[in-house]
């Protein structure tokens, strides 16, 4: 099966489009969800978090939007 390129700005278009509003905004509204999710004080939920996969010092909507479509792929 070939594997499928992830784009995670072609979905953040694609979601602000469906949703009728910016890229921006869903961008904001991700990193809002990101923000909540990571004060769960379990440390089992906090090692989740660290093992997602970002490149700066910040997990991005984009870093979030790739792991998670890349965990949804068949391995």
């Amino acid at each position: 099966m070939e594997r499928k390129h992830i784009d995670a700005d072609a979905a953040l278009r694609e979601v602000a489009r469906k949703n009728h509003i910016t890229v921006e905004e869903v961008r904001k509204e991700i990193w809002l969800a990101i923000i909540a999710a990571m004060c769960d004080p379990d440390p089992a939920i906090q090692r989740v978090w660290r093992e997602i996969p970002h490149a700066g010092d910040l997990l991005t909507p984009e870093d979030f939007i790739t792991y998670i479509a890349k965990q949804c792929l068949p391995q």
